[in-house]
């Protein structure tokens, strides 16, 4: 195993190009790597076989197995040659990848890569969030949670071309900072699917063709906004898309951790960490006012986009 003397402390390879790509990944984030760090990249001929009797849950092409018997969390890719082994309590991860695996390194860390940073960082008290984040002019801090194709990196998109600023427009990491809770997150273009593109064409521009996944993507930089590394939110959006006009109807309390557990489901997977993914929640359903929202055309010609919409 060699390293390389520019990559990040903590990630070693025996590929150089692969591990300059990774590197550029992971400081392209902008998340800083957290203490005692570690990410060996091993490309092999085999991926090695293990024997591992707990039940797999399937995201996407990835089988993940996690908790007792072996504590560890065990990624297998079942669409090309590649196996990750995430250590119980430390950032430690030791990933197999074949020639196949890596080929295609965009598909790489969206598809695989992705899940054992997810799982990397619960062990440094940062938890997935399937959610965007931005900051209004009144500097409130907003967070929009949803399903795909709920609306939320349009939206995102459109807060930041009216001036608000954006911390990431789908992937967040939820943590704690001052006595509140707050969010990482992951730098990287908004990305657009055609439809949500076609409604924002003449506040956006023309943005970067993202083609493996046929979307637009724009930075928050190159909109009016601007980037921002950590959102503490004071408000939640629970999104859908409605047919008609845009309304916010306040959640009823007991409905709050339901809704932040549907968006943040690895709380529920392993016990690495649960109570403090838990405590954090429950800490973000109270400081924020959490509404579900049908987001809808007409908050296109709101001048004060989302504001406009709030009781």
């Amino acid at each position: 195993m060699t390293s390389v003397a520019s990559l990040p402390q903590g990630l070693e390879s025996n590929d150089a190009e692969l591990a300059a790509l990774v590197s550029a990944w992971l400081g392209g984030s902008r998340i800083p790597l957290p203490e005692g760090f570690r990410l060996v990249l091993e490309v092999t001929e085999e991926i090695p076989s293990i024997e591992d009797p707990r039940t797999a849950y399937s995201q996407s092409s990835v089988d993940i197995r996690a908790g007792a018997p072996l504590g560890w969390v065990h990624l297998q890719w079942r669409s090309l040659p590649a196996m990750a082994r995430v250590e119980e309590d430390r950032p430690v991860a030791k990933v197999f990848l074949s020639r196949a695996a890596i080929a295609d390194p965009e598909l790489l860390f969206q598809t695989f890569l992705l899940l054992v940073l997810i799982f990397l960082w619960r062990r440094a008290g940062r938890f997935h969030l399937h959610a965007g984040t931005a900051v209004d002019p009144n500097g409130r801090g907003w967070l929009l949670a949803g399903p795909s194709e709920s609306g939320k990196s349009t939206t995102i998109a459109l807060l930041a071309a009216r001036g608000w600023r954006v911390g990431t427009d789908d992937i967040a990491f939820l943590t704690g900072a001052n006595g509140r809770a707050a969010v990482l997150g992951f730098h990287s273009p908004i990305a657009l699917r055609p439809g949500g593109h076609q409604l924002l064409a003449s506040h956006v521009g023309d943005g970067i063709a993202l083609r493996r996944r046929n979307k637009t993507g724009f930075f928050a930089e190159d909109l009016r906004g601007g980037w921002l590394p950590s959102v503490e939110p004071d408000v939640v959006l629970f999104t859908e898309l409605g047919s008609e006009r845009t309304r916010l109807e306040p959640l009823p309390p007991a409905a709050i951790m339901r809704s932040l557990l549907q968006w943040s489901p690895w709380v529920l997977f392993e016990p690495t960490a649960s109570q403090e993914h838990l405590d954090l929640l429950s800490r973000l359903g109270r400081q924020a006012r959490c509404y579900r929202a049908q987001l809808a055309p007409d908050l296109f010609e709101a001048p004060r986009a989302l504001l406009d919409f709030l009781p």
